[in-house]
């Protein structure tokens, strides 16, 4: 059986299985995790029904208090003498409003009195002045504290119905005996006019809803009573009043729905949340009970089973190391092998053979580092290529004769020209030198290429005089961009010595450029004499292979070599030679901020 399991035609996935297989190290951690997983959703099960039910009781029994506190509210909504207190002052006498205000004070006794069960409290506020509360009996506190409150929109809006606002404000603490309460609150409005009277307020301390909810969660860590906006209003514990429940941790904020439950992490523990929903206010019930004393009665269960999985594990390692030793010894060399090529030796080749994966990954990886290094020493000859193509485009920038001419011109200009012009001669040929010839890095900004061109050109028209004018027209846009360097001289240079300097009259050079559909492109215009190896063309004629392999085309041809080596097909070069005389030159290519976007 072992010589089987071992042997050079079986495969690596063939002896890792069969080895777990025979020591049931899989099936016994699977068996035990689910045996121990549908333990622990059962017991999760039975909670969550249990306190779905409980929150249910408890919500019913808060709507029952909204229901009686609403009927409260509906009482002095319909009672007409309070209207006729809420009126303006010349309505009633001194003495009628007298009796009419004992009367309403009386009143409200009544009613309080008429649901004994709940502690309830009533304030009233009118818009001419009048204030009443059951409890309070000190300082007026004006309906103007009511009306700074965030919430007296909501009021307004609600145009008579119920609105149930949690800690309304600080300045009715006195008229509740509690630090935090909740009011049902109502505007009264003249039933005849449409005219505001004032604000009517029932309102229920924290401790009396506390009350309703408390002995049923004994057993509980915490529970909670939050509103419409998520703001805790009753709470085990006190401090938590006022703040949000998504504070509270991850997850606290995802009640969805009229009830339901979910699990959260408060205080680095995970916590079981369910919620039930208050229908007559919108206010949620909120109970959470630790998960660790939830699966308390399985902790025996649960370390039995993982000392069973453990003594199980320790055999199979025992057994397992063997396996893994005659394994691992090829994957290892193999292993030393590709951080070898890593460090940069190509010519390192694997020593692993074998008839399983491993020697076959042995084999695929010999071949991919043979691969890679005829690459290598492929991409090393372009390099050289390149860089002799490099010298060649840079050598026939500026050459003796131009160095020669410029210098003559700059001899011949000392004696009759100013000083200053000629000094700015001087410093165009020196930036151009040093820009040409010392300057590393293959790309340059467009706007750098341009004056290196202004710089050849401000040589080249002291040496022609009149007889040349050179123009640019490039779009701003395009500056920042970048382009190969000394990409435009040699066609500048073109232009005036086989195309302007032959001609009796003067002439021109347009330089133009811009950017189109992710394109650069520049135009060389020139309104010289054309190309003598061909008549002057009825229509304008694509001379491009012509004025390549000509002599004077050495410039051209070594522009469009280094287009092809940067950026091959996707740039472009073609010369024009035009109807009304004259040639122009196009270039294309991409806009592009840098040569690694070339491989990007």
């Amino acid at each position: 059986m072992w010589k089987r399991l071992f042997n050079k035609k079986s495969s690596v996935q063939r002896k890792i299985l069969t080895s777990f297989v025979l020591l049931i190290v899989l099936p016994l951690g699977l068996f035990s995790y689910v045996s121990l997983t549908i333990s622990k959703n059962t017991l999760k099960e039975k909670e969550i029904t249990s306190n779905l039910e409980m929150l249910n009781q408890i919500a019913d029994k808060l709507n029952i208090m909204a229901s009686d506190l609403t009927a409260i509210s509906n009482l002095y909504f319909a009672n007409s003498g309070l209207y006729e207190l809420l009126k303006p002052p010349q309505g009633l006498g001194i003495y009628e409003e007298i009796a009419k205000r004992d009367f309403l004070a009386k009143t409200m006794i009544n009613y309080k009195y008429a649901y004994t069960w709940m502690d309830y409290n009533t304030t009233l506020f009118g818009e001419n002045g009048f204030e009443l509360h059951t409890l309070y009996e000190g300082r007026k506190i004006g309906i103007g504290s009511v009306k700074d409150e965030s919430w007296y929109e909501d009021v307004l809006r609600a145009d008579g119905s119920i609105v149930w606002i949690s800690d309304p404000s600080e300045k009715l603490i006195p008229t509740v005996d509690d630090n935090h309460f909740v009011s049902a609150v109502r505007l009264l409005k003249d039933f005849e006019t449409g005219a505001r009277l004032g604000v009517f307020l029932i309102s229920v301390g924290e401790g009396f809803l506390y009350q309703q909810y408390r002995s049923a969660f004994e057993d509980y860590e915490n529970a909670l009573l939050i509103d419409d906006r998520g703001i805790v209003i009753s709470a085990f514990d006190k401090q938590l009043i006022g703040s949000s429940l998504g504070s509270f941790g991850e997850g606290m904020d995802e009640l969805e729905g009229e009830s339901g439950h979910f699990v959260a992490k408060l205080n680095g523990r995970n916590l079981l949340i369910t919620y039930d929903t208050v229908a007559k206010t919108g206010w949620r019930i909120v109970a959470y009970t630790p998960l660790t004393e939830l699966y308390a009665d399985i902790g025996k269960l649960e370390r039995l089973t993982v000392l069973l999985f453990l003594a199980v594990l320790a055999v199979s390692f025992l057994v397992s190391y063997y396996i893994a030793r005659r394994l691992s010894i090829p994957i290892q060399r193999l292993f030393i092998s590709m951080k070898k090529v890593e460090m940069g030796n190509l010519q390192e080749r694997s020593a692993v053979s074998g008839s399983d994966e491993i020697g076959e990954l042995a084999r695929k990886f010999n071949s991919m580092v043979g691969r890679i290094e005829d690459l290598h020493d492929r991409v090393l000859a372009e390099q050289e290529m390149k860089r002799r193509t490099e010298i060649r485009a840079l050598q026939s920038q500026i050459n003796t004769h131009f160095l020669y001419n410029t210098l003559a011109s700059i001899r011949s200009m000392l004696p009759t020209e100013p000083p200053e012009k000629v000094d700015s001669i001087i410093v165009a040929l020196v930036r151009l030198l040093k820009r040409t010839l010392t300057e590393e890095g293959e790309f340059i900004p467009i706007s750098e290429e341009l004056e290196n061109l202004r710089n050849y050109v401000r040589i080249q028209e002291a040496r022609q005089g009149e007889h040349l004018r050179v123009e640019f027209a490039a779009d701003e846009g395009m500056m920042h961009l970048k382009t190969l360097k000394l990409l435009l001289q040699p066609i500048v240079e073109n232009a005036i010595f086989h195309g302007i300097e032959p001609k009796a009259s003067p002439g021109t050079v347009l330089v133009q450029g811009g950017l189109s559909d992710g394109k650069v492109w520049f135009r060389i215009r020139d309104d010289g004499v054309g190309y003598s190896e061909l008549p002057r063309p009825e229509v304008d004629t694509d001379i491009t292979a012509l004025a390549i392999e000509q002599g004077s085309g050495m410039g051209l041809r070594n522009i469009r070599d280094r287009l092809r080596l940067h950026y091959g097909a996707s740039a472009d070069l073609i010369v024009i030679a035009r109807a009304e005389g004259g040639t122009d030159v196009l270039l294309s290519l991409p806009a592009i901020r840098g040569p690694e976007e070339l491989t990007a």
